[in-house]
């Protein structure tokens, strides 16, 4: 029966950013990283912690993002299973740039920073590899940026759904169903719940999505990429 160094060193294998990094030196960072579990809403660590450790998910969702002085949430990512997250504060020792709370029951890695470090500074594969997740991560929040300086609303909340349906989405007779409320998508987008509500509800009618309680369904995935074509994205 494996130990718990043995199925580290799986989860980090089959993780992309540790995929092809020598078994031996995998097997050291395997042996250093801790199990952790997280509850549902439980917060692990707030915006300007110290950044000590860095985190893969391997089973759950981990929200990123931060709270305005409104009190109105911001989501930045969402961490799902093979992910890292928390790289940031753990190459320049700043402190943590954001909020990481568990959307739901989840199970993570936690690797401390010296070790990382130590693991850099031995495999420069790895390195390359963490700066182009940094990379993603930055071209991503461009994007962001940029969406919402060109993006219509009903352009911006379409391209989300369609994002998150790849993401996260289950396919089903009725269409593409992502387990996520009105005010988590509204939170996704930096947006009000409001603004979003009245652009699925007029959806709904045309028949573009069905909503539920915790839900949105999407029925008409063509429809809803025809109002990214309308800003010429």
């Amino acid at each position: 029966m494996p130990d718990a160094s043995d199925r580290n060193r799986a989860l980090l294998a089959a993780t992309p950013t540790f995929r092809g990094v020598p078994e031996a030196q995998l097997g050291t960072l395997a042996r250093q990283a801790k199990p952790l579990r997280l509850a549902p809403r439980e917060v692990l660590f707030a915006k300007g912690d110290p950044g000590e450790s860095m985190y893969l998910v391997v089973s759950g969702r981990v929200r990123i993002g931060v709270v305005s002085m409104e009190g109105r949430e911001v989501t930045y990512a969402l961490i799902g299973p093979g992910q890292v997250f928390g790289e940031i504060a753990i190459l320049d020792g700043g402190p943590r740039t954001a909020d990481a709370t568990a959307v739901e029951a989840s199970d993570l890695l936690v690797i401390e920073r010296r070790d990382i470090l130590a693991f850099i500074r031995t495999n420069g594969d790895y390195g390359l590899r963490l700066i182009e997740t940094l990379c993603r991560r930055l071209r991503h929040a461009n994007e962001l940026l940029e969406d919402t300086i060109f993006l219509s609303l009903p352009s911006r909340v379409a391209k989300q759904l369609l994002a998150l349906a790849d993401e996260i989405g289950e396919p089903g007779d009725g269409g593409v169903t992502i387990r996520m409320s009105q005010q988590a998508v509204a939170d996704h987008m930096g947006i009000s719940r409001e603004s979003v509500n009245k652009v699925l509800a007029k959806w709904e009618q045309g028949g573009l999505v069905r909503l539920w309680r915790g839900q949105i369904t999407i029925r008409d995935r063509a429809g809803l990429a025809r109002f990214l074509g309308d800003d010429g994205r």
